[in-house]
């Protein structure tokens, strides 16, 4: 799995059970009508518990230029220690969830479900509000951050003026 491509994003929650954030590369639509989003998260993770209880939680799609907030709240010892929220810029949104106020977007979901999936919960929540920005979403693969670059900048960027479509056969 290590190979396949996906967003980042720090899933939080406040309320009587603790504030907690935590990052996630396993978010996905579930559901246009009624909005839906789901997350996977450990149910070892004390940040699980939390949301849980909380009933409500904050997806914030990270940008590009938040890969050191990817791997604090992942919980990376270099960085410090997880859960903290004294890095970044943070405020609160209208229902007092954590969110990054210059993420790529914000879903601020209420707990629809939670079914349990060998070490994982996946939590499916209701979008009650979204909020998209233009800016570039952080990806990760094969353990690296990277950029999510469409086929004419990866023809510039990677291949010259040869097409990446012709050199690399499906």
């Amino acid at each position: 799995m290590r190979g396949a491509v996906s967003g980042v994003c720090i899933v939080t929650t406040d309320g009587p059970h603790g504030r907690y954030g935590l990052t996630v590369s396993s978010m996905t639509s579930v559901s246009v009508e009624p909005p839906m989003l789901l997350v996977c998260i450990n149910r070892n993770n004390v940040a699980h518990d939390a949301i849980v209880a909380n009933r409500r939680f904050a997806i914030n799609m990270l940008a590009v230029h938040q890969q050191q907030l990817a791997a604090r709240f992942a919980g990376s010892n270099e960085h410090g220690p997880a859960y903290e929220f004294d890095h970044g810029d943070w405020s609160d949104t209208d229902s007092g969830l954590p969110q990054l106020t210059n993420s790529a977007a914000i879903f601020e979901c209420e707990l629809d479900m939670a079914i349990s999936a060998g070490t994982h919960s996946i939590l499916i929540g209701q979008v009650e509000t979204a909020c998209g920005r233009d800016i570039a979403p952080l990806a990760y693969s094969n353990r690296e951050y990277g950029l999510p670059v469409g086929l004419e900048a990866a023809n510039t960027l990677f291949m010259g003026t040869k097409n990446v479509l012709e050199a690399t056969p499906l």
